[in-house]
């Protein structure tokens, strides 16, 4: 498991040092992205895990493409990209759909309107093959990867699963107002997202999702060899989910409102329902097509 440490300790590492900067680079994100402290530090961190991830590979021998997940067959890169987009489409469509259907979420007054859509689309679109394909290529690619080299599947989706939904509760706290933005308070938002993971039982249900999400996304890496169909796949689930912030408010009187969590409410019980559907039915398709 040297692999899988060794990737916790680098993100670790990575925050910590966008931490240690960011009382002289916050000015700069502010003016040029508008961006909180808490934000800035997250994704100034996620910039330099980027940017180090080739060093990390080099070092632990994640050199070929294949290990990376970065090779392409006879389809291309396109193709699994399109297929992947259209399964996260489809599942979180499905999600989506019914949190409709039972009145947990319903359209948003004056929202639905082509342009409205168009531009959710659009952003969910550009946003969702970013952050795919930077995610993909970390847990995915190169983290599970090396990770198969000397462990079995589902152990290895397991814990990339695990690791994966907890980044997502971790992310810095927001600055107290009328406090100075030091070193110190910068750790001091890092600390407050890690003493998020003492307050489990409030996101349980949105965890559950994640997890199943990442075990369904390394079943893809797993069966097509490539991280494409996964990035795929994470682009369509994140098209839907600006989709549905931006068109629809969610109904806090709804007798089913149990069905999603506090997170997004749109992870929750239901979506961890749908997704681990979606992955039983990818791998008997899986196991079918290899069997022929």
């Amino acid at each position: 498991m040297h692999v899988f440490l060794a990737f916790v300790l680098y993100l670790i590492a990575c925050m910590t040092v966008s931490a240690l900067l960011l009382p002289w680079l916050q000015p700069l994100f502010h003016a040029v992205f508008d961006a909180t402290p808490d934000r800035a530090l997250y994704r100034f961190g996620m910039l330099l895990m980027l940017l180090g991830l080739p060093l990390l590979a080099h070092t632990l021998d994640l050199r070929d493409r294949q290990t990376l997940g970065l090779t392409t067959g006879p389809d291309g890169w396109r193709r699994p990209l399109g297929r992947g987009m259209l399964w996260g489409l489809g599942m979180l469509g499905m999600v989506l759909g019914l949190l409709m259907a039972l009145d947990i979420r319903h359209l948003a007054p004056d929202a639905l309107s082509a342009g409205n859509l168009f531009s959710a689309a659009l952003a969910g679109l550009a946003t969702g093959l970013a952050v795919g394909l930077i995610e993909e290529f970390f847990f995915r690619g190169a983290l599970q990867g090396g990770m198969r080299r000397s462990r079995g599947l589902w152990l290895t989706a397991l814990a990339i699963g695990l690791f994966y939904a907890v980044v997502h509760f971790i992310r810095p706290t927001s600055l107290p107002p009328d406090t100075p933005l030091t070193i110190t308070s910068a750790l001091g938002m890092l600390g407050g997202g890690l003493a998020n993971l003492g307050r489990f039982t409030e996101y349980a249900d949105s965890f559950i999702t994640l997890v199943i999400a990442g075990l369904f996304l390394s079943l893809t890496r797993e069966r097509t060899g490539t991280i494409w169909f996964a990035i795929g796949t994470h682009a369509g689930w994140i098209t839907v989910i600006r989709i549905a912030k931006r068109l629809t408010d969610t109904n806090h009187q709804s007798p089913c409102i149990g069905l999603i969590g506090d997170y997004d409410n749109i992870t929750g019980w239901l979506a961890s329902g749908v997704l681990l559907a979606g992955t039983l039915l990818f791998a008997r398709g899986a196991s079918s097509a290899n069997s022929t």
